[in-house]
């Protein structure tokens, strides 16, 4: 009892809070509201059922335990209607435990049925409650264990709330007992599970534990805890006093154990959120009258325009903010939607209130009055917002008036007006291409109006080449208005017969084809290019593709040399030099500085009278010709030539026909003044016939009639006349040709200038008649290049070549060939003519004289011009043709005459003695020749010899130079001196010829024996390789090497030079590792690297600098690098400084600050500096006007920092006012209380009481109130102007700024163009000459690589084996290059296979036994040599005395010869003198007088006898050339007989020439000697290398072509490139005009 009485009073005290608490919060306009807590029991009778219920059905027996009350302990429990006190006390239904507050409420209960542990109460609540507290107050003992559920889904599921039980452990094991460590803790509880009391036992349950702290009710888990549906109680245990288990002994002891409860409280009230403090039933009964007073209703009665049965929702058109539960102060309202008057729906968009800031979240729905957007301020598209009106205004959106086909978005216009973004409220957005304020027309130079289109209009792209300038095109058609000659829609081309749209200033020009070269007048319209006729380039087709021409006018050019002569004459062709013809070819060379007047080789000199057929039968073209002739009078008088023409066969063409040939001859003038006459009269002429051209010249008015003259014509031409040429020219055209005297000058031979006029027409007409240009055709052996002259076809012609195609030597050359012609340079004392044969260039020779030149005497004669025999003494036949010193003389004799003997010989050439060998002591041709000449003593007849020095006696007995006495041996036995072939043998001091001691060594050696190397010098001395020693002169020790030409001293074996200290090498020339500095000569100096900042100790050896490791420099590595500081004993650190951004050095050593260039700052110099423009590392300089704006900001800074410390000096003297500061700290203290208490979800009476005071007290500080307001009124003021300074000077200084960026780019972009275009155009330029150069290589490099043939291998094989290399190796009679044989060797020739390789095989056989045979003809040949001796001077003899009486004859002859020369002179005088009539007779006498008085040298007698004697010397004559062949015979057997014994041995002439004979049989019988199969082997080795370098040249070819590929692939790759130039190059041209388009109108 004394529990039940504790458990009451403290339920009435939490009753009377919580009535406190509800007038608190009844007010929800303070912020949040609840409803009253109430027993949610009352009223709900009907939701309250029980499992288990005592008498429901009938009644049943129950007992008590004792006596306490009455006698009676056992009653009957009759539940099956309601309890009523007076009718049924014993209805015990489970609605019985709801609390009445009666006086008598002991006297209900609610009753289980006896002995059930397992009952259970449950309340089904209507909506969701929140659920305070539970308790249950028991008649009988509480249950040993039980359980409280909840559920908040209307039973679905169901959570504990908490356990009792009086052995937890044993009634819930999985429970923890306790106490809980959270509020939310499930915990078995064993305080309200006691068997005592035995009545009125209470069970309290709380939903929040309040010893935990609730800082947020509304988390999901707290209002998990306090919500609830449905509340379960479960009785799972009834206590028992332990009889139960005596068994039954009068009745059912377990009928006195049950569960049975006075008092049943469910505190709880209806859930609202904060958002009501009271609530209605759920359902909408009328009045209050079927519902009982008291009961906790569950549907809110919402405030804060929040609805449903929690309140949980906003209302309708309150969703502006998002809903949230009311929290103390904060009542978290919903917020209206503001929809502008234009609707009354809407709905929260937590997106849309995010983005805005937590501002508004409200997106209104259905907008009316053509609005839309979340406010409905916007007006929906197609209409647009009033100006004049508000936004709430029924009419403030009116309807756009745009067209739809021009507008953007299908007529929408802009919604409302908007100076940040540009945009008025009605606009029409016009698309791309259309204007009009309702779109509703076309931009200029656009037409096409349609909605389709997404510009709107089409461009009409009217091409600016051919539109007139400024014109405007037709806005529905898109024609555009056209400049001469183009037409179009776009005026885009140009008229047909014109072109060049776009390609120049001028528009559309005419295509202006040549009348003859093009095949019509239209041309390309994009590049003007006419169609040509073949062979024709160029853009009006009148100039000749390469190596083409058009002929001019003169071209049908005929030959006078090449013509028949007529009358009767020889043909011209059959003419020889000299010849007395009617006709007569005259040649003339051309001479340097004078022009050539003539064609061909030279003139026909035709005499008077006589004529030349000209044939004709390579006419091109059916048309009229004018006939010329080009001639050079001989006289100052005129001549005449009659011409008449005449076909060899019937005329086809009908042009030809009509106008008919006259074949009656027409007169042509010649006059002597000029050179060229012109037949007036056309001759009509057609293609496929022959004509022939006969022409005969007299002189009519010859002063002499019989004197024969003569004319030389040079040819006769064929003129085209252009008049006749139909469709080809205008009167025009003609009137010029005739002005100009076209044909006139074309006729000209020689160098003219053709007017512009003529040439055109010219070109046009050979065009038109000749079908296209003709080939050049030029020779390549006599021209330059392939190349030829437009007009005429002259190909360049090599020198000394004539001809159009310069096929031809001129006159006085010769050889025509890849080299040109040779000049004749005949010369002129020498031969008869300058004139010599073109093929062979020899010249015509006088006697005596010979040479390709007529340049030298013949073989036997000197002194040219005046040639003279020889003079030599019988003993040479050739002489020096200047000089006459004899050559080759014969016998051993020597001299410029053989007019004496050879050394070694002795004898007197001039008395014909014969010179014989010098026998000192052996002849001059052994090697025991001691002297240096002989003689015969007069006297004694006896030899006597010229001995050398070192040698005596009359033979030289004495040992000769290089050998020396044996001792040992008796008689002359020299023995060679042992000096290790290191001395010179012809040197007779080279030893010593006694001792052998060696005494001259050469080859750089020394020794007794020559057997040591010089001193300077190593190497081997019997090897003869001692070389000298090579020492760099600054490794080595002066005193080694002295320098200049003495040697220095090496190792005799090595040539190792002794270094200097630190110097390695065989010559001393490096320095050892570690060292350098080898030039000083003094050794080499130690690198001394740093051993910690080098990466090795070796330096160079030139510099000495050590490799440096990373940050570290200096030659030993003892510094920091270059932007790296520090201690280099340490370590050196990086500076980091921006490269771009500094100057040297980089930065400081010692403390690694950057040393920045001006106009950089920054700690890495990496930053543009104040008054320089931020464009890192540019940086330029800023305007001038920069430090005016600077200045003026920089004392308004200085301005604000005085007030900043002002500021700070007023806040330093506040913090000296202890009284103030007393009184911030008690006020800071108790809004700090404040705060903690408002954080308690509960508020208890005292702590509200302590916050009135707060409320009541004011602190008030006037002088520190009126210094704050002084100053923020002027800190206010000066703000003010300094942001509307800055704001001025940053609006001037951006304008500035942009103007100066606009100007300074422009400048830049005109300044850099210049160059860029003068370079564009240089190395466009320089690449198009240098791909024609390429070109032009790579074209010969092709021509010469096409004339190269490569050998066949089947005809090589077929000249080295015998068979072509084209058949298998087992069918291959004669082998091949790869076959081989059964024992594996190779097979190449065999039996009658005439390969080289056989062939020598065989001759080598042969050549082998012919050697056998020589060596025994030798030995013959020997026996006969004294029969040679005797002979050949017999034959010298004979041949001395023959050609000393051969020259004396020769001598008579020529004097017979001069004398009769001059009697036939004598005789002629003295004939023409008696036979001129003037001569008087006295004259006559005297002459005849002396005549008679000449007498004769001798006497007829005498001149018989000398007849005789002459008859003699013819037949001595015949003899002598008898002996002269016999005698050249006998030489030529002689040289041969020398040949065949090493040119020692001399044969009889008859034994030679028979044994020679007998030789040469064997020889053809044994094959070929040794010498051919040499041959066949060196043929063999030519083959096989030219094989060799046909693959090279094979593979060169493919190498050559691969380049020509890629060669190509650069050229077309160069020619993108300098394509993409251009187009660069015109964008920044285009570029240029825009931006000086745009300054221009700012400077406007």
């Amino acid at each position: 009892m004394g529990v039940h009485c504790k458990s009451s009073e403290n339920l009435i005290s939490i009753h009377q809070f919580q009535l406190q608490l509800q007038h608190a919060q009844d007010d929800c306009a303070a912020g949040s509201c609840h409803p009253a807590v109430g027993d949610l029991l009352l009223g709900r009778s009907k939701q309250l059922t029980a499992s288990s219920t005592c008498g429901l059905t009938s009644p049943q027996k129950y007992c008590i335990i004792g006596y306490l009350e009455a006698e009676q302990k056992c009653f009957l429990c009759d539940s099956r209607y309601p309890y009523n006190p007076y009718m049924q006390h014993n209805s015990h239904m489970v609605e019985n435990v709801i609390t009445t507050f009666e006086h008598d409420r002991k006297k209900k209960w609610w009753q289980s049925e006896s002995g059930v542990d397992h009952v259970s109460i449950r309340l089904d609540l209507e909506t969701l409650f929140e659920f305070s507290h539970l308790i249950l107050t028991f008649k009988t003992f509480r249950p040993a264990a039980m359980l409280v559920e909840r559920s908040t889904d209307f039973g679905h599921t169901w959570k504990a709330f908490r356990y009792f039980a009086q052995d937890c452990a044993a009634s819930f094991p999985n429970i923890s007992p306790g106490p809980a460590r959270n509020v939310g803790d499930v915990i078995c509880d064993s305080r309200y599970s006691d068997i005592e009391p035995s009545t009125e036992g209470e069970v309290v349950l709380k939903a929040l534990d309040p010893s935990f702290e609730i800082e947020d009710p509304y988390v999901p888990y707290i209002q998990e805890l306090i919500t609830l549906t449905n509340l379960r109680i479960n009785f799972t245990k009834l206590h028992t006093l332990g009889d139960a288990l005596l068994g039954r002994r009068h009745s059912d002891p377990l009928e006195k154990y049950y569960y049975a409860v006075y008092e049943m409280v469910v505190r709880g009230s209806c859930f609202c959120n904060g958002h009501a403090s009271q609530c209605d039933p759920v359902q909408n009964l009328r009045g209050d009258v079927f519902h009982q007073p008291g009961m906790v209703h569950g549907r809110c009665i919402c405030h804060h325009n929040t609805e449903g049965l929690s309140c949980e929702r906003c209302k309708d058109f309150y969703n502006d903010a998002p809903w949230r539960p009311a929290e103390g102060t904060q009542d978290n309202a919903c917020k209206r939607c503001n929809c502008n008057g234009h609707s009354g729906r809407c709905h929260f968009d937590m997106a849309v209130y995010q983005a805005s800031g937590g501002v508004s979240g409200g997106v209104c729905e259905d907008c009316q009055d053509n609005t839309t957007g979340q406010h409905c301020d916007q007006c929906k598209p197609f209409f647009y917002r009033d100006p004049l009106k508000a936004i709430s205004d029924p009419q403030a959106c009116l309807p756009c008036n745009c067209d739809p086909e021009g507008t953007l978005y299908n007529g929408v216009c802009e919604s409302r007006t908007d100076p940040a973004l540009g945009t008025v409220a009605g606009r029409c957005p016009c698309k791309e291409n259309v204007e009009g304020v309702r779109c509703d027309q076309c931009r200029a130079n656009y037409y096409g109006l349609s909605g389709s289109d997404p510009l709107g209009c089409q461009p009409c792209n009217c091409d600016p080449s051919g539109s007139l300038p400024f014109s405007i095109c037709d806005p529905a058609t898109g024609e555009c208005l056209c400049q001469r000659f183009t037409t179009g829609r776009r005026c885009e081309k140009c008229l047909v017969g014109y072109w060049g749209l776009g390609n120049s200033l001028h528009g559309c020009s005419p295509c202006d084809c040549d009348i003859g070269g093009s095949q019509n007048n239209l041309c390309s319209p994009k590049d003007g290019q006419c169609k040509c006729f073949p062979n024709i380039v160029s853009r009006q087709c009148n100039e000749p593709a390469p190596g083409y021409f058009f002929l001019p006018l003169d071209y049908y050019i005929y030959e006078a040399e090449h013509a028949k002569p007529l009358s009767g004459s020889a043909p011209l062709g059959g003419m020889q030099f000299g010849q007395d013809s009617a006709v007569a070819v005259v040649f003339r060379q051309p001479s340097a500085g004078r022009s050539v007047t003539w064609t061909g080789p030279g003139f026909a000199r035709v005499p008077s009278g006589a004529g030349l057929r000209f044939a004709i039968n390579n006419i091109p073209f059916a048309m009229d010709f004018d006939i010329t002739i080009r001639y050079e009078p001989e006289s100052l008088e005129d001549w005449l030539a009659s011409v008449a023409i005449q076909p060899t066969g019937t005329l086809s063409s009908q042009r030809c026909k009509n106008k008919g040939l006259s074949q009656e001859a027409h007169a042509l003038p010649l006059p002597a003044a000029k050179r060229v006459a012109l037949l007036q009269t056309p001759a009509c002429l057609e293609p496929g016939t022959e004509y022939s051209v006969d022409v005969y010249f007299s002189q009519p008015s010859a002063s002499d009639p019989k004197a024969k003259s003569f004319i030389l014509i040079d040819s006769l031409g064929l003129i085209p006349r252009i008049s006749s040429v139909e469709n080809l020219c205008s009167e025009k055209d003609l009137d010029e040709y005739q002005r100009y005297h076209c044909i006139e000058i074309a006729s000209e031979v020689g160098p003219h200038v053709l007017p512009e006029a003529c040439a055109r027409l010219i070109v046009s007409m050979s065009a038109r008649i000749h079908n296209g240009a003709v080939a050049c055709k030029c020779n390549p052996q006599g021209s330059l290049n392939a190349s030829c002259s437009k007009l005429g076809g002259q190909c360049q012609c090599k020198a000394n070549v004539m001809g159009r195609c310069c096929d031809t030597c001129s006159a006085g050359s010769y050889g025509f060939g890849f080299h040109g012609c040779y000049a004749c340079e005949c010369h002129p004392q020498g031969s008869l003519s300058t004139l010599c044969d073109q093929v062979t260039g020899q010249c015509s020779c006088r006697r005596e004289v010979d040479g390709q030149r007529c340049s030298r005497c013949l073989a036997g004669y000197f002194g040219f011009p005046h040639c003279r025999p020889c003079p030599c003494n019988g003993f040479a036949e050739l002489c020096d043709p200047v000089t006459g010193a004899c050559l080759n003389c014969r016998g051993f004799t020597a001299g410029s005459h053989c007019e004496r003997c050879m050394d070694g010989y002795y004898g007197n050439p001039l008395t014909r003695e014969p010179c014989r060998p010098c026998m000192c002591p052996e002849e001059p041709t052994s090697n025991r020749y001691f002297a240096h000449s002989c003689y015969q003593d007069s006297q004694s007849a006896q030899l006597v010899c010229n001995c050398l020095e070192g040698y005596s006696g009359t033979k030289q007995n004495q040992c000769p130079s290089g050998f020396y006495k044996n001792p040992g041996s008796p008689g002359l036995d020299c023995a060679p001196c042992p000096c290790n072939n290191n001395i010179d043998l012809t040197d007779p001091e080279s030893c010593n010829r006694i001792t052998g001691e060696c005494t001259k060594c050469i080859h750089n050696t020394h020794g007794t024996n020559c057997q040591f190397c010089k001193p300077g010098y190593f190497g081997s001395a019997l090897d003869q390789s001692c070389q000298r020693c090579r020492c760099n002169l600054s490794g080595v020790h002066p005193a080694v090497c002295p320098g200049g030409d003495a040697a220095c001293l090496c190792d005799p074996a090595t040539g190792a030079c002794p270094c200097l200290p630190n110097v390695v090498g065989t010559a001393c020339d490096q320095c050892a590792s570690g060292y350098w500095d080898l030039a000083r000569g003094k050794g080499c100096q130690i690198c001394d690297c740093d051993p910690k900042n080098s990466q090795s100790s070796q330096c160079n050896q030139l510099t000495g600098q050590c490799p440096c490791k990373l940050g570290y420099s200096g030659r030993c590595c003892d510094e920091c690098e270059e932007n790296y500081y520090g201690n280099p004993q340490a370590h050196c650190i990086s500076c980091e400084c921006n490269l771009e951004g500094t100057s040297h050095p980089k930065c400081d050593k010692a403390t690694g600050v950057c040393n920045c260039r001006a106009g950089v700052t920054g700690r890495f110099c990496n930053q543009c500096g104040r008054g320089f423009e931020k464009d890192f590392p540019s940086c330029h300089q800023c305007h001038l006007c920069f430090d005016q704006w600077d200045t003026e900001i920089t004392a308004l800074a200085q301005t604000v920092q005085g007030l900043m410390r002002f500021a700070a000096n007023l806040e330093d003297k506040g913090g000296r006012m202890p009284s103030c500061d007393t009184r911030f700290k008690a006020f800071e203290d108790a809004i700090s209380e404040t705060e903690r208490i408002l954080k308690h979800p509960v508020l208890s009476l005292k702590a509200l009481s302590e916050m009135y005071p707060l409320h009541g007290t004011q602190y008030e500080f006037p002088d520190l109130n009126k210094s704050i307001e002084d100053i923020g009124e002027e800190a206010d003021l000066v703000y003010e102007l300094l942001q509307q300074k800055i704001h001025l000077h940053q609006k001037a200084i951006s304008n500035i700024k942009k103007h100066f960026e606009v100007s300074l780019l422009a400048e830049q972009k005109t300044s850099e163009t210049a160059p860029i275009v003068r370079y564009s155009a240089y190395t466009r330029n320089h690449a198009l000459a240098m791909l024609g150069r390429q070109a032009l290589k790579a074209s010969n490099v092709l021509e010469q690589l096409k004339m190269i043939k490569s050998p066949g291998i089947q005809n090589l094989n077929e000249k080295v084996c015998g068979m072509p290399g084209d058949q298998p190796c087992v069918t291959a009679a004669c082998g091949g290059a790869l076959c081989r044989d059964s024992h594996g060797l190779r097979q190449c020739g065999g039996l009658n296979c005439s390969g080289a390789l056989p062939l020598s095989t065989d001759a080598f056989r042969k050549a082998e036994e012919t050697a056998v045979l020589l060596n025994n003809l030798t030995t013959q040949l020997q026996e006969s040599e004294n029969q040679v001796e005797s002979i050949r001077k017999m034959a010298e003899d004979s041949k001395l005395k023959g050609s000393q009486f051969n020259g004396q004859l020769e001598r008579t002859k020529n004097q017979i010869e001069v004398d009769g020369e001059i009697t036939k002179e004598f005789i002629r005088k003295v004939k023409d003198f008696l036979l001129d009539e003037s001569v008087p007779p006295e004259d006559i006498e005297k002459v005849a007088n002396y005549v008679l008085q000449i007498n004769l040298p001798l006497t007829p007698q005498e001149l018989t006898g000398m007849l005789g004697i002459m008859g003699h010397c013819e037949k001595y004559k015949l003899d002598a050339h008898k002996r002269n062949r016999k005698r050249e015979e006998a030489q030529t057997l002689l040289m041969e007989a020398q040949e065949a014994d090493n040119g020692i041995l001399l044969q009889e002439f008859a034994d030679i020439k028979r044994k020679y004979s007998i030789l040469q049989e064997k020889l053809k019988a044994r094959g070929p000697p040794k010498a051919a199969l040499e041959k066949v082997k060196q043929l063999k080795e030519e083959a096989e290398k030219l094989a060799e370098e046909t693959e090279k040249k094979i593979k060169r070819i493919t190498d050559l072509e691969k380049k020509l590929q890629d060669l190509n692939q650069t050229k077309q790759d160069k020619a993108e490139q300098l394509r993409q130039l251009e187009e660069q190059v015109i964008a920044i041209k285009n570029e240029i005009t825009k931006q000086e388009s745009k300054y221009a109108t700012c400077k406007s």
